[in-house]
C-alpha cells in the first residue's frame, strides 16, 4: 500500500508539523478536515439538518481522528453527513462516511473476484468505521436510523496511459445491526450477511453483492512508513 500524491504531501506536512508545532494543526490540514463534513444547511430535510446541527462537533472530531490516525485514507468532500439511503422509503437518515482507500493493488489482489476483493475491504474497514461512527450519543439519537460506510479503491494497476478504474461498495447497516455488533451479539463473520451491500465497477452499478466478512485488525496494526503523529494527537 503506497500513498498517492495528495496523501504523500499530507504525510510530509504532518511530519513537519510534528517537528515545529505543539498541540495544533496546520491551516491547510484544518481546512481539509472541515471540508469533509456536510454543513447542516446542505442536508435536504429538517430532520437531516437537525441531526447535523446536534452532532457536527462529533463529526469534526471523527474527521480529525481519521485524518491523523489513518493517513492512507481520505474522507471525501462532504463525505461525513446524515444522508438518506436512496433505496429506503421516507426521510430515513443514516450517518454516512465516504472514503477513498489509497492502495496500490498487488497482482494477487487483482486476481480475486469482485466479491472476494469487496469482502477483504469490507472486513478491513467496515467494522472499525462502525465502531467510530456509532458513538453512545448517536446510538441514543432517536432521529438516527442507521449507518453507511462507502469504500472506494483502485481495482488494479492501470496499463501505461490507461485510465484507472476504481471499485466501490456502499454498506448500509440499520441501527439495530450496529448495536448488536458493538455489543458482541453479532460477530464479525455475520456482519456482511446482515448488511445491505451495493457495488460499482468504475461507473457501472453491480447491484447488491453477497459478501463474506471476518474480524480483521488491519486498521489498528498497519503503519505508514516514516509517518509520525502530530504532537497532542492520540489514536484509538
Amino acid at each position: 500500500m503506497t500513498p498517492r500524491h495528495g496523501t504523500s504531501r499530507r504525510i510530509a506536512t504532518a511530519l513537519v508539523v510534528s517537528l515545529v508545532l505543539a498541540l495544533s494543526t496546520s491551516p491547510a490540514a484544518a481546512a481539509a478536515i472541515e471540508d469533509t463534513v456536510l454543513p447542516p444547511g446542505q442536508h435536504t430535510s429538517p430532520k437531516g439538518q437537525a441531526l447535523a446541527a446536534r452532532h457536527g462537533g462529533m463529526l469534526r472530531e471523527l474527521s480529525h481522528s481519521i485524518y491523523h490516525c489513518m493517513p492512507w485514507v481520505e474522507v471525501k468532500k462532504h463525505g461525513l453527513g446524515f444522508y438518506k439511503p436512496k433505496h429506503l422509503p421516507g426521510d430515513v437518515r443514516y450517518l454516512s462516511i465516504n472514503m477513498y482507500i489509497d492502495q496500490q493493488p498487488s497482482p494477487e489482489f487483482s486476481a480475486y473476484t469482485v466479491e472476494e476483493r469487496a469482502s477483504r475491504m469490507f472486513s478491513r474497514y467496515v467494522g472499525p468505521m462502525v465502531r467510530r461512527l456509532a458513538t453512545r450519543s448517536l446510538l441514543r439519537e432517536p432521529e438516527l436510523d442507521g449507518f453507511t460506510v462507502i469504500l472506494e479503491w483502485l481495482k488494479q494497476m492501470p496499463a501505461a496511459g490507461a485510465r484507472p478504474v476504481h471499485e466501490t461498495i456502499a454498506v448500509f447497516l440499520d441501527k439495530r445491526i450496529a448495536e448488536a455488533y458493538l455489543a458482541g451479539r453479532l460477530p464479525g463473520h455475520d456482519l456482511a450477511v446482515q448488511a445491505r451491500v451495493l457495488g460499482w465497477d468504475g461507473e457501472t452499478a453491480l447491484g447488491p453483492l453477497r459478501l463474506v466478512s471476518w474480524d480483521d485488525d488491519f486498521v489498528t496494526t498497519y503503519k505508514v512508513q516514516n509517518y509520525q503523529l502530530a504532537p497532542g494527537v492520540t489514536c484509538p
